[in-house]
């Protein structure tokens, strides 16, 4: 998946190879009004259990051409978090029909009415050897990406042009994949959404269009910017909340009960709960269109690309961090017990407390 190039409003190769390990895999598959991806799992009896749904977006920031004449290209860059003086002298690596082909930013501006950048790329006539020695038509919709690696394995890391959010959409399907193979009870959708990095504008669509079930309890994946308590290597995050809000209570502390146990039956599984500030998620959309919703992350070194002394840079989060966030997830889908009864737990506790010491006040 982190092969393909995808830009916000531009996902459908990610969504292709979605669409492919879904019709391998026998799971059911939907598109919703707006193009969001909609990946279906129920099996056994699931009455009592939650009605989950694992979200995460299948863009990343990218570019867009808008036009071409002569060995110039002009191109959005659609997303935010990337200062100005990250552009000039950095390379694009743009996706065509007949191949792959670079270019160097020469000028940026901003670009009214949606305020996206708009970049003026010369194009290589003699590019880098994956790239095409004669550009091929660039023409207006032509993708485009940083000029980065793909995907490395770099010691216990994934490098890569594109991490937020392909690998949160990678790891919904991997733990979907695991899901299937062990026949696990549960009632699970994913919901893979579109143009997250410009205002999250595929979930706003999925509430709107009442994409998921009302009751549905929604986990939504991230990768965010580390940090000093958050470091890559330290585990999946269960996300109490963002730089906007925080995230429903009963939920947050249900997932952190469910990661709490698993660690106690796998010693290789790791995880902490931190709010992580860094920016605004799609949790927030869901919370703020009355569904009940938390979040897991991944903290990511290079958050969008912004490398040290302003030079753009592979992504990198921690394959042992990844292998954690599927366990979670799929530990989520089989969990019989609810976050209602976690609460109820909670609630008697205190009562034997009050009861236990109360005659001292």
């Amino acid at each position: 998946m982190l092969g393909v190039p995808t830009a916000p409003f531009c996902e459908e190769a990610v969504a292709t190879q979605i669409a492919d390990w879904a019709k391998g895999r026998g799971v059911g598959i939907s598109r919703d009004p707006a193009g969001n991806v909609l990946l279906r799992v129920r099996r056994g009896s699931a009455k009592r259990r939650p009605r989950w749904v694992f979200a995460a977006h299948m863009d990343h920031p990218g570019f867009v051409a808008t036009r071409r004449r002569g060995r110039a290209v002009w191109a959005e860059f659609r997303g935010s978090g990337v200062d100005r003086e990250y552009f000039p002298g950095s390379r694009v690596r743009f996706f065509t029909s007949a191949g792959e082909v670079c270019g160097t930013i020469r000028s940026v501006r901003k670009r009214p009415p949606a305020d996206w950048l708009l970049c003026r790329v010369e194009l290589d006539g003699r590019s880098s050897p994956s790239c095409r020695d004669k550009p091929a038509p660039v023409g207006a919709g032509t993708v485009g990406m940083w000029d980065l690696p793909a995907m490395r394995i770099v010691g216990e890391r994934i490098h890569s042009r594109g991490c937020d959010d392909v690998v949160g959409s990678a790891a919904v399907v991997c733990a979907l994949d695991e899901i299937v193979s062990r026949k696990i009870a549960t009632d699970v959708t994913a919901l893979l959404t579109r143009a997250e990095e410009v205002a999250f504008i595929g979930a706003l669509a999925a509430c709107r269009d009442r994409s998921i079930p009302r009751d549905a309890k929604i986990v939504a994946i991230e990768t965010s910017q580390a940090t000093a308590l958050a470091r890559p290597g330290d585990g999946v995050v269960v996300r109490v909340g963002d730089k906007t809000r925080t995230f429903d209570p009963s939920l947050t502390a249900h997932v952190s009960a469910v990661a709490k146990a698993l660690r106690r039956r796998d010693r290789n599984f790791r995880y902490l709960r931190q709010l992580m500030p860094g920016g605004t998620c799609e949790s927030t959309a869901y919370a703020m269109f009355g569904y009940s919703a938390t979040g897991l992350s991944l903290p990511m070194a290079n958050y969008h690309n912004c490398g040290p002394n302003g030079r753009i840079a592979v992504e990198k989060v921690h394959l042992g961090d990844f292998a954690s966030l599927v366990k979670l997830l799929v530990a989520l889908a089989g969990e019989k017990r609810t976050p209602d009864d976690n609460d109820a737990r909670l609630k008697r506790r205190l009562n034997q407390l009050l009861t236990q010491r109360g005659r001292y006040l």
